[in-house]
């Protein structure tokens, strides 16, 4: 037994946890990370068009996306319509809404 306590003596050994770099207590220390607010928002884009479907007769329009978005493809966007809106309406408005809209963007707010 006293030859292997001589020989473990001989050894360095060095314990990662207590050799790490820290801040004694009470130190003031600067936070490195980021504040997600601060962070720049990623905008995601795609093209899209709307089309008219009508419910027991009731029109309203879908928004229909050319590109996966990943921010909103488990959702789907419909526009209900005042309940005086006909049917040629609603066409009329779909219309001029894909001469007018080219895409969406979706991004969260700040």
């Amino acid at each position: 037994m006293a030859d292997a306590q001589l020989r473990l003596e001989g050894q360095e050994c060095v314990i990662p946890s207590v050799e790490a770099p820290g801040a004694a207590p009470g130190t003031e220390t600067v936070r490195l990370i980021k504040k997600p607010f601060r962070m720049n928002l990623r905008i995601e884009r795609s093209g899209c068009r709307f089309a008219v479907r009508t419910t027991d007769s009731v029109p309203a329009i879908d928004l229909e996306l050319f590109h996966d978005v990943p921010s909103i493809e488990t959702i789907s966007v419909s526009f209900e319509l005042l309940s005086g809106v006909s049917l040629e309406q609603a066409k009329t408005l779909v219309n001029a809404m894909n001469e007018r809209i080219v895409g969406v963007a979706v991004f969260p707010k700040p």
